[in-house]
């Protein structure tokens, strides 16, 4: 059977779990990353193309201004606001308008998550782990910037953000075989209950499977405008559900085999 299709069976089909414990570790571990992968691709690479469909340099040629960074001095040709009440941003490279020192401003803007003020001088940064702080160009050893050099940037800005997908994806896999340990354990408590016994591993092994339809789940829901409080425990209890039909599946196929062994007896003894 390949991956796909079980990929498809792990979603509805799970009276026929019991198939998926003759694979071997290997195949586990390949559908494993094959199910991160299409989570992968749906839940962050497609946000990331959406966003990003008519391409970086496109964006930055639309939505940046000109600017140029020249001899510690910054020149912006449109001033940009931005205040939601929780978020600031205002670059006004007029030399006539400079912004206050750090001490001054941060009174201004206590209570904004993140806080960005550029005049023609110097940068002021706020962030929730961080007091307003600031910078000024001059400083930055006669360093010369412009519109165009983030264009031609833009090569090395795909590169990094390939390896930071890479990393991403490295990380959330890892992140999903320990969650398939939290899964298996509450899969040990489950068959407890129901009084069928499997090893750690066959739960471990079930467990892999049992997470494919809540991360479609939690794939789809992502791209809801709002969130679901404590998401985290109805998605690994959707899963601890599956392995208990899985389980159930499993003890009554084994005794529907003892009753039609039982019945086939009695049937030759009786002859």
């Amino acid at each position: 059977m390949n991956i796909f299709k079980e990929m498809a069976l792990s979603v509805y089909n799970f009276k026929d779990y019991k198939e998926f414990l003759k694979n071997k570790k290997s195949k586990v571990f390949l559908f494993s990353v094959v199910v991160m992968l299409v989570y992968f691709l749906i839940k962050i690479v497609a946000p990331f193309l959406m966003l990003n469909g008519a391409g970086l340099s496109s964006a930055i040629r639309e939505n940046v201004p000109d600017f140029k960074l020249e001899n510690g001095v910054l020149q912006v040709d449109e001033v940009i606001q931005v205040d939601d009440g929780d978020i600031c941003i205002w670059i006004d490279t007029n030399p006539e308008e400079v912004f206050f020192g750090a001490e001054d401003m941060a009174q201004y803007y206590y209570g904004y998550s993140s806080v960005l003020l550029m005049d023609s001088e110097k940068l002021l940064v706020q962030s929730n782990s961080s007091g307003m702080q600031e910078f000024y160009f001059s400083e930055w050893d006669g360093a010369s910037f412009s519109k165009e050099d983030l264009m031609d940037f833009v090569p090395s800005i795909y590169f990094l953000i390939g390896i930071v997908l890479v990393i991403c994806y490295i990380v959330m896999t890892a992140l999903f075989f320990f969650g398939v340990l939290f899964v298996a354990l509450m899969g040990m408590i489950v068959a407890s209950c129901m009084k069928y016994q499997l090893t750690f591993g066959q739960l471990y092994l079930l467990g892999v499977y049992s997470r494919v339809l809540p991360l479609l789940i939690k794939a789809l829901v992502s791209f809801l405008p709002f969130s679901i409080p404590y998401f985290w425990v109805i998605n690994f209890g959707i899963s601890v559900v599956i392995l208990g039909l899985a389980i159930k599946g499993m003890k009554d196929s084994l005794l529907q085999q003892q009753n039609e062994f039982g019945s086939s007896g009695n049937m030759t003894w009786m002859q």
